[in-house]
């Protein structure tokens, strides 16, 4: 475990940074704007070290100060967009093998990949269908809930502990947690009915590189109705083919 592993396992975080990074994470598409009073409660820092962050990021461009007295995303952020999009979208190939597997099953899509103990989607293909599950794009989520933990947890089995820890279970979820990784890495994939949220079931099949290593996760989720014996079964087979395909095109950002 190197120091970057290190850090997003203890707390040994800069906290100037993680402060920075929390309040940042107010913003999203509901909130594009937040007042001093919103970003005060959220972070539960006091007033005047808001003040002072907000003035360092609209220095910089990351924040911009509103006529209306609040806050929102600088034009500094575009770049960092860019960038990052350059790096974690996928080509359209692997767009299209997304967008194949949403049409042959009619649910959601999600290409996930792990960043210290949060699985993120990097890459979303919404169903048609007008109740379906929907996840965020770049939104950190824990590895302990849900099919793709499962997975993405195959190549980090060290981090067990740490994961466990975060969970409502606490450290004694560790074994079980284990298990159902060790279950998982044994049938090729994890199925999960409403571990993260009830009402919603996910499948998910590892998606490996050149040296058979586990670096991404593909998910099919949706309504847990619709999640029939038959229709598992299906995306079961449509799921893996559509993962073998991303394998052999490669991901972005992965080394």
């Amino acid at each position: 475990m190197d120091a970057v592993e290190r850090s997003v396992t203890g707390d040994t975080g800069v906290r100037a940074v993680t402060r920075v990074i929390d309040l940042l994470e107010l913003f999203d598409t509901a909130h594009p704007a937040r007042s001093i009073k919103e970003l005060v409660e959220g972070t539960g820092l006091p007033k005047t070290t808001v003040l002072r962050l907000c003035a360092t990021l609209c220095a910089r461009n990351v924040l911009t100060a509103r006529t209306d007295g609040t806050f929102g995303l600088g034009p500094g952020m575009l770049r960092w967009v860019r960038l990052a999009g350059r790096m974690w979208t996928p080509s359209d190939e692997v767009a299209e093998v997304m967008r194949e597997l949403s049409r042959d099953t009619g649910e959601t899509v999600n290409l996930y990949v792990r960043e210290g103990l949060s699985r993120i989607v990097v890459a979303q293909c919404e169903s048609s269908a007008t109740v379906r599950s929907v996840i965020p794009v770049g939104v950190p989520y824990p590895l302990w809930a849900g099919a793709a933990g499962k997975v993405l947890l195959q190549a980090a089995p060290e981090l067990l502990p740490a994961v466990a820890a975060e969970s409502p279970r606490g450290p004694e979820y560790e074994k079980e947690l284990g298990a159902a990784v060790d279950a998982a890495r044994e049938r090729g994939y994890a199925l999960v009915h409403g571990e993260r949220e009830m009402g919603a079931s996910g499948l998910a099949f590892p998606v490996t590189d050149a040296h058979a290593r586990v670096v991404a996760a593909l998910t099919v989720g949706g309504p847990t109705g619709r999640f029939t014996e038959d229709r598992v079964a299906r995306y079961v087979e449509a799921t893996r083919s559509a993962a073998a395909k991303i394998a052999a095109l490669g991901l972005p950002g992965i080394d």
